[in-house]
């Protein structure tokens, strides 16, 4: 089963994050993990400015100004019944995350995105493609959806998209690992591409059945015994076809492989992946290579179900 006991929660003060510290605390209020709340703050280069200013004093005032912010946030984690850590780091966005990984080792990563307007400075930019590459641990993204309240999150539909890659039966371990806690339904999806599905009549039904073989034969025979699973053969634009699946079915969770086909060359992160977690209006768990397995067994109903 998934074991979750610290949460690595980056955050910059804006509306996603809050909603990512927001799902953390009720991921871990059910898991009984802990969150570590990590805020990143650039240095000021010395002559930056046009006129001289004491960068010294500038950056205390932004230290200050962080720190109280981070009370703020933790004090509403608390009130959640969660246990709450919380630092300050001065350097490289990505870097001291990344730091921050190594020392902390958590079991998950939630951190929010600025989805559709994709303008804010950090989580959008080379940060969020190095963590989608690199990092060791399952990875959540959360768009700022206007949920203020600490609610606890819900897997009653998962929707898992599978390019058959290697990292494929990673996801997959997870995805059932989350569906068996919560008895959930899983839709697990390939998106043929267009241009792969440009096929006479006959030999386009072939292909798109023996996908949907492939898909059957990736599902644990066990894992039927606690959830409703749906295999399903799309043709389209990958992403597009994605987030109008998301749009239309309205998933608790969408669950992807970050590594894969040579650790995820950047083609197909720019038009997949991450194109996917800028705009999804649900979260996404980005599944990396699974160093340990995940021990599936069925169970009877009602095993801490979220509600």
């Amino acid at each position: 089963m998934v074991t979750i006991k610290k949460i690595l929660c980056p955050v910059d003060f804006f509306p996603a994050s809050d909603a990512a510290v927001n799902y953390a605390a009720g991921l871990a209020a059910n898991y009984d993990a802990e969150i570590h709340l990590l805020h990143v703050i650039t240095p000021i280069a010395a002559g930056a400015f046009e006129y001289a200013y004491d960068t010294t004093e500038m950056m205390k005032s932004l230290e200050e100004a962080s720190a109280q912010e981070m009370d703020e946030l933790a004090a509403k984690v608390k009130i959640a019944g969660v246990v709450v850590a919380k630092e300050l780091r001065v350097g490289d966005i990505y870097l001291e995350i990344k730091a921050a990984v190594e020392d902390i080792k958590p079991d998950l990563i939630v951190m929010g995105t600025h989805g559709r307007r994709g303008v804010e400075r950090w989580f959008m930019g080379s940060t969020t493609e190095k963590l989608l590459r690199h990092s060791p641990v399952p990875l959540v993204t959360i768009s700022a959806m206007g949920e203020r309240a600490f609610n606890m999150p819900r897997f009653r539909r998962i929707l898992v998209t599978t390019d058959f890659s290697d990292g494929t039966p990673d996801a997959l371990a997870y995805a059932f690992s989350l569906a068996q806690e919560n008895e959930s339904q899983v839709t697990l999806m390939h998106v043929l591409h267009d241009i792969s599905a440009d096929l006479s009549g006959k030999y386009r039904d072939s292909l798109i059945n023996g996908l949907r073989r492939q898909l059957d034969d990736m599902v644990p025979a066990e894992a039927r015994n606690w959830c409703d699973i749906v295999t399903r053969v799309e043709t389209g634009v990958p992403y597009r076809i994605i987030l109008r699946t998301i749009e239309d079915e309205r998933p608790d969770l969408l669950v992807m492989n970050i590594h894969g086909k040579g650790m995820l060359d950047r083609a197909l992160l720019g038009s997949t992946a991450e194109r996917v977690v800028r705009a999804a209006s649900c979260p996404v768990m980005m599944i990396p290579p699974i160093k340990r397995k995940l021990k599936r067994r069925a169970r009877p109903g009602g095993v801490r179900a979220a509600v």
